[in-house]
This record gives structure tokens, sequence and C-alpha cells, in this order.
């Protein structure tokens, strides 16, 4: 038992007036007269004896009284369980942590909603502990205000502003988070603290991470407030790709959409519909089994804009924060391709490379012969075609080595048509790979070169995906000399039907690059003309040069971003200028980029390194939806301009999509040796409440104690009065 007011407890000396004037008062003698003394003696010993009796009553009710009118004003109370643990003076810090992801918002079977269950938790939490403590509130966000004590009323009002937000945070960096904020309490106040931390979550598997963790605070009270929901399902996108990742205006393209059952129980007819622009293009259904996906594809074989806002739309209940994805398909800029080609090339009009990439409306070709070359052009190319070039170690070979090397170590792109002689010697300068050798396969004159054709196309191959609608049972391929033999590695494309390769993608351990990818340097085993080969004037030709291309240049910008992305890089040729050269070029003017979404405008910290935007996202500030990239241009007269530059797409974590719960009994199994956490399963507030109260509530004793003394005080009456 404890009291309020142990100061009180002082009145406890009043106990001594009664004793010391039963010892004084009652034991003085008394001359009584009497006309007959004949009885006296028995009356004497009965009264005397009576008397005493009657003292002794009087007094021992006087002391109760006394006592107990002591102890009213004490206030004595019975510590409910918590406070009996941490004892009831100690000084204490109530710290909430209120999980407000996304997943949140499903419905429970209260039909309430996870967030505002948590709110009202908060509730019965700050009506239970005196109105003088001091809370600390944190949410996803990490907001700078968890770091400053808050009075009940300053938090009813903060979390009456708590929204939901696409940040999630595992149990690990809630509880550093809070152990840091606890810390900073403490040194302010230059005392040791313990903190009651009530971690209000739906416990996400996939989010919350090893919940385990919370049992390394052996200073705090940890109490663990589960929300748990009645559903197991949830049907979403798990992700997209493009079947050619560089959009153009009229190039037939295949959107690859993958869904997910997260569920044990099978989705029959899933329809989703695919909006363009606001405009419904296009809809499709499937079947979806129990813990499995399946991919929709969608052909996109209609005109795009230049900057396209798409949404993938289905219905799913009763788990629907997930039921839309937001992407964006920006058109790319025109593959830019440099040819350089030998001198004997040079004196042709064009060659059959150049009339490939002549199409001006998807490709910017520029040809030049290796003796007229500007060498900053290679930098700027998305592919490099050295046509026919080599074989003499002539100074220009030398001289566009490095050149040539850097652009590699880069992640350039480069194709290698070798000269006649067959000789790879540049090749093998460009890579820094001396071991690469190469023969000419020599015959007498009167020998007509061998020409083979060419096997069929591997289709199962995924270079060739969506390449062709359909293909003839008949279709015959092209002839090709067999000029050389080579020690090339790396993964063919086309073969001679002997199983030489002729179109080869060399390995990545051609490239001195960390980076390097096994695309980057496509190698044919012939001249691309005629007598060398007929692939040319074949119809596989256009396709096979347009993949090459295609895949020189992905697409500048992802399709989609997620909300909690720290770091957000974009490549600023896709900004129709490269920014960081017209800032070099006009230090007067400084450029600010912004995400702009209606009236909301986000300006994050950034920087621009090598033709790329770096921006750090703040975290809990941007919505799953479309955002625009607006580049402001302030000159030091104060004057400003802004330019609409691409739409950006941003989606919640696919984590959160992942419904799976820790149940209670879960918890308490992991916690059940963690003597410091405490797990509440309540299933609603009222229930919570109740569970608050008998844990945490004193079991007040003054009014007992009052009523003890009242009765004392009518028993010294009744003894006096009848006795």
């Amino acid at each position: 038992m404890s009291f309020v007011y142990p100061q009180f407890l002082w009145g406890l000396l009043a106990l001594s007036i009664p004793i010391i004037i039963h010892l004084f008062n009652f034991r003085r003698t008394k001359k009584v007269y009497f006309s007959n003394n004949f009885f006296l003696k028995n009356v004497k010993e009965a009264t005397t004896s009576k008397l005493k009796v009657k003292h002794l009553l009087i007094l021992l009710a006087r002391l109760l009284f006394i006592a107990f009118l002591v102890f009213t004003f004490a206030q004595p109370f019975l510590p409910g369980k918590e406070s009996a643990e941490s004892g009831a003076n100690a000084e204490k810090l109530v710290y909430i942590y209120l999980d407000n992801s996304l997943s949140m918002s499903s419905e429970l079977s209260s039909n309430a909603r996870g967030i505002d269950q948590g709110v009202n938790y908060i509730e019965e939490i700050l009506a239970l502990y005196p109105r003088n403590t001091q809370y600390k509130f944190l949410t996803n966000e990490f907001d700078s205000f968890s770091r400053v004590p808050k009075s009940s009323n300053e938090l009813s009002e903060l979390i009456a502003e708590v929204e939901l937000t696409g940040v999630v945070r595992s149990a690990e960096q809630v509880l550093g988070k809070i152990q840091s904020d606890i810390d900073a309490s403490a040194f302010n106040e230059s005392s040791d603290i313990q903190a009651d931390i009530y971690v209000i979550s739906d416990f996400q598997k996939s989010t919350i991470g090893n919940p385990d963790v919370f049992s390394e605070d052996t200073v705090n009270n940890i109490k663990l407030v589960p929300i748990s929901s009645s559903f197991e399902s949830n049907v979403y996108v798990d992700s997209i790709y493009l079947a050619n990742p560089f959009v153009l205006a009229d190039d037939a393209n295949e959107l690859a959409v993958v869904l997910r059952n997260d569920g044990n129980e099978d989705v029959t007819d899933q329809i989703v519909r695919l909006l363009i622009n606001e405009e419904q293009v296009a809809s499709a259904s499937l079947n979806l089994p129990a813990n499995a996906d399946g991919t929709i594809n969608f052909t996109l074989n209609f005109p795009l804009e230049n900057d396209n806002r798409c949404q993938l739309i289905f219905e799913d209940y009763p788990v629907t924060f997930d039921n839309e994805f937001f992407f964006t398909l920006n058109l790319g800029d025109k593959i830019s391709v440099l040819e350089i080609k030998s001198e004997q090339l040079g004196r042709l009009d064009s060659t059959t490379v150049a009339q490939v990439y002549a199409n001006r409306s998807i490709f910017d070709l520029q040809s030049y012969s290796i003796e007229n070359l500007d060498y900053s052009l290679i930098e700027s190319s998305d592919l490099v075609i050295l046509n026919e070039v080599g074989g003499g170690g002539s100074e220009s070979d030398q001289a566009v080595t490095p050149y040539l090397r850097e652009y590699l170590g880069k992640g350039g792109h480069l194709m290698f048509v070798p000269p006649l002689s067959g000789d790879l010697s540049l090749l093998a300068e460009v890579t820094g790979n001396s071991g690469i050798s190469a023969e000419q396969i020599n015959r007498p004159d009167s020998v007509e070169a061998v020409r083979a054709a060419l096997a069929n196309l591997d289709m199962a191959n995924p270079f060739y995906d969506g390449m062709f609608e359909g293909r003839s049972e008949n279709f015959v391929m092209p002839a090709a000399e067999q000029l050389m033999q080579h020690n090339l590695q790396g993964e063919p494309l086309l073969r001679y039907r002997t199983g030489e390769p002729y179109l080869l993608k060399l390995s990545s351990r051609y490239i001195m690059s960390d980076d390097a990818t096994s695309d980057q340097i496509s190698f044919f085993a012939t001249p691309l003309r005629a007598p060398y080969t007929e692939i040319h004037r074949h119809a596989v030709y256009v396709p096979i040069m347009y993949r090459i291309a295609s895949r020189s240049k992905s697409m500048n910008n992802q399709l989609y971003y997620h909300v909690d992305n720290a770091v957000m890089a974009l490549e600023t040729a896709s900004f129709g200028g490269d920014s960081s050269n017209q800032a070099s070029a006009s230090p007067a003017r400084r450029y600010i980029y912004k995400l702009v979404r209606g009236e909301e405008e986000v300006i994050p910290t950034q920087r621009l390194i090598s033709g790329r935007l770096l921006m750090e996202i703040p975290q809990g500030v941007i919505k799953a939806g479309f955002y625009g990239l607006i580049r402001a241009e302030e000159s030091t007269m104060g004057e400003e301009s802004s330019e609409s530059l691409l739409s950006l797409s941003f989606n919640i974590d696919t984590r959160e999509s992942l419904i799976a719960q820790y149940k209670v009994d879960e918890l308490q199994s992991i916690f059940e040796n963690s003597a410091n956490v405490n797990i509440y399963e309540a299933e609603d507030v009222e229930s919570f409440a109740d569970m608050l109260r008998s844990e945490q509530t004193n079991i007040a004793l003054w009014k007992y104690a009052l009523l003890l003394c009242l009765f004392f005080l009518l028993t010294e009456i009744l003894l006096i009065r009848f006795l």
C-alpha cells in the first residue's frame, strides 16, 4: 500500500493525545459521600471493573478514529501491477508509437479502420495517466515533434492530424528512434528516465521485420498493442515492364503487368483496366491461384504523347489501398548513332549501316570517316559503330582508342563490324584484352569463298521477344561468308548452320569497368555489304539492327518510383537539354527542380552530377500518384521562369501489400522470456481500456478510510452514551 500524500502521516502523532488523556484523566481519584456504606465494598468492585473496560474501548475507538482520519488525508491506494513493479514514485515518460502505414487503412472486424482504432487507443492511454504526465509521440515519418515532450492536450491535437503514409518502418528502426529520443530527454534533464513505451501497430510481417528487437531494451517498459485484421488475402501489382524498354511514338510495344495473389484462396476473373492520360484504352482479366502470380500483357500499338500518365485499376475488397498503380511513359529522345567508317567506306555515299538508321524520326545518325572524326561526338552517342575500321595500326586508330575505351567504361554501346582483313587488333585495344585473336581463312585464288546459310533464329532468346508477330514455316535465312576464325566469347544472336557465331554479344569480361554488361558490344563476323553477306537485304536485318540500337538507349528514367525512395536519379538528357551545361554557361542563373502535384509543391535537396539530377526525397512527403517535374530558373536580377519537364509517378512499397501479420499468440511466443515486454490482446477500445485499468490504475482506499473514521467516531459516541 502507498500514499498519495504521505506527509499527512505525521498526523499519526495525534494518537498520543487520547493516550495521555486516558493515563492522567481517567485515573484521578474522586471523593464520593454515601449515607450508608453497607454495600460500598461490592459497588466499588463492580464499578471499577466496568469503567476499566469502558475506558479502554473508548480509547481504542478514539485511536482508530484519529488513525483513519489521518489516512483519509494521506489518501492510501493499492498500486497497479505496472506501478508496483516500477515504483510508485518513479519518474515517468510515456512514449507512444503509432504505425500509420497504408496497411492500417484496412477495415477491422469492428468496421473501423486500423488507424482510427489506434487513435482511440491513444486517447484511452491519455485518460489513464495523471494530467502532468509528459508524452512523446512518433509516427512513420519520424518527424521532429517526436523529440519534444507533449502534454496530454497537445498530444490530443497532434493525433487528430495523423494521416496515412506510404513510409514503412521496421522494428529495429522504430526502437532505435525511440531510444534516441528518450536518451535526448535524459540528457537534457540530467536524470535517468524510465519510460512506458506503447507500440501500436498491425505488426505486418513484411515490414516490421524481426519484432524480437524490442526485448533488447531492458530499461523501459515495452507495451505492444497489436491491431489485428481479420482479412488474410490481397491482390496487388507486383511489377510492370516493357518488352522494349525504349518507347517510340510509332513503334508497337507491349506492357507486361504482373499481379500477385497474396492469399490462400483462388481469385477468378480479376479484371484490370489500363488508363492512359485519363482515358481507358484496354482491359483484361486473369485467374490467380492462391499464393501465386500471373501476367497480363497489354499491346501498345496506338499513338502516344510525349508525356503519358498511365494507371492500372482493379477492384479487390476489402484491402483497397493498393488497387491503383501509377506509371509514366515518357517517349524517349532520338537514338544517337555514330558511325565511324573506314577510309574506303568513306568514299561511298551511304553504307548499309547508315541506310538502316536513316529514319530521322527515330535516329539521330552521324556518319564520319575515321580520318575526319570529331572525337567529342563519341561521348554523347548512344551507339557507336566501328564499320570496317582497324587492321592497319594507323595514327587514326591509335587516336580514337582512348576515347572508345572511356566510352565503354561509362556504359556506352559499341557495334564492331570487322574489316575485310579480319584484323581485330583495334577491338583488342579498345577493350584492353590483348588475348583477342583472329585468323583470316585464306583460300587459293581459284577457290571461291565459302558461303554458308545462317541458322534459324532462336526465338527463345529474350533478344527476339516481341520482334516478330508471326513466322512462316518456309522462312529462308540469308547466307554469309566465313572469313575468319576468332576466340571471342559471348551470347550468339545469329549463327552459321555450322554452329559458328555470326552475330555475337560479347561477354562483359571484355570491358574494363565494374559496371560492365553483356550487351555493350555487338560483333558481326563479316562486313555488312555484298559480296560478303546478304543479311543487309534480308527481312531480319532491320528489326535486329533496330533492337541493338534501342537496347543501347534504355528508358532515361524509370516507369515509376516508390514513395519511400530516399534518392531519385534522373537523366537530364530527357529534359530536352543538359541543365548542368546550361548552368555552367550562365553562372548568373540558378536552376531549382520542384515536384508539383496540384497545389502541393516539394523542393527536395538536389545536385547535378555528370548529366544526372540527384534528388533526396523527404520521407512521408510524397504520396502515391503523379507529380510534375518543374525546373525553375532564377536570375540574379530576381526574375524567375519555370518549365514543365516531365511527369513522374510514385507507388507504395509492394511490401505493404503483403498483409500477413504477427498474431497475438505468435508475439507471446516470441516474448515469453522478456519480462519487460507486455502484449495487449484487445479486440476493441473497451477491452483495451479495461486491460489498461487492471494493470495500470491504482486502487484508491481513502473512501474506505473515511467510512472507517466515521464508524469509529460513532462507536465512541455510543460507548459513552450507553455503556
